[in-house]
């Protein structure tokens, strides 16, 4: 695999967990445990957090950042 292919993958990657997590965080809202709840919502802004990192790394290989895109 060449490396822009590589960025493509990771990139389209990125994509679909930012939409998938799109998803998930309207429905914790709705879990009756106010622990759990409050749980689950800080794993999604760590998982916000890394993929933004990742896309953010993958601008500095092709010298753009793609980080407004999701």
């Amino acid at each position: 695999m060449e490396r822009e292919q590589a960025v493509e993958v990771i990139r389209e990657a990125c994509v679909v967990m930012a939409q998938q997590m799109m998803r998930i965080s309207p429905a914790i809202r709705h879990l009756d445990d106010p622990a759990v709840r409050d749980r689950l919502f800080e794993t999604m802004y760590q998982l916000t957090t890394n993929v933004e990192t990742i896309k953010k790394q993958l601008g500095k290989l092709g010298g753009t950042d793609d980080s407004a895109l999701l």
